[in-house]
């Protein structure tokens, strides 16, 4: 669950700094191989606008569930400046890199299988890194990324999704 991972990162950072990706990666999976879903890491960072859009629409109420049903989330920050150094997690950019996002911007999210095998990006072929999808194209390949990795996202969940974000084309 968002929350459950989100908050192990936080209670980490509370006594001995962020907790490290390779932690937050192995409870993801962990949970979720318990309970046959994919793992969604999203790779964000303080200062980005386009991250803190993602991390609203995964929360907004009529979507959160039908997330939650498919992908343990799981967020690493990376590529954070001066002071904010001290937020990311230790791995995070190694990992972005493994998983292709070396120079795709925030944010970049991989889905991984429980046992870690990448099936997909937000890397879009011809295009580019999607982030968070706005445009028809971005909305188009994000749906393409459900259907293919949402396990128990009902097609109607995937609907919804997509005609708000269709809707919703925030700049």
């Amino acid at each position: 669950m968002i929350s459950t991972v989100l908050l192990t990162g936080l209670i980490g950072s509370a006594f001995a700094g962020p907790a490290t990706t390779k932690s937050l990666i192995d409870e993801a999976s962990a949970s979720a191989k318990k309970e046959n879903k994919n793992v969604m890491v999203i790779f964000h960072a303080s200062w980005c606008g386009w991250c803190k859009k993602m991390d609203a629409f995964l929360e907004k109420p009529e979507f959160k569930k039908a997330f939650e049903k498919s992908y343990s989330i799981v967020h690493v920050d990376v590529m954070e400046n001066g002071p904010k150094k001290e937020l990311e997690n230790e791995g995070g950019q190694e990992l972005m890199e493994k998983l292709g996002g070396k120079t795709a911007g925030l944010p970049f999210f991989a889905i991984l299988t429980p046992d870690g095998k990448k099936l997909t990006d937000s890397i879009l072929p011809k295009t580019g890194n999607t982030g968070f999808p706005s445009e028809p194209y971005e909305v188009a390949g994000f749906k393409d990324i459900l259907t293919k990795t949402a396990p128990h996202m009902s097609r109607a969940d995937i609907q919804k999704i997509t005609a708000y974000l269709s809707v919703k084309q925030q700049h």
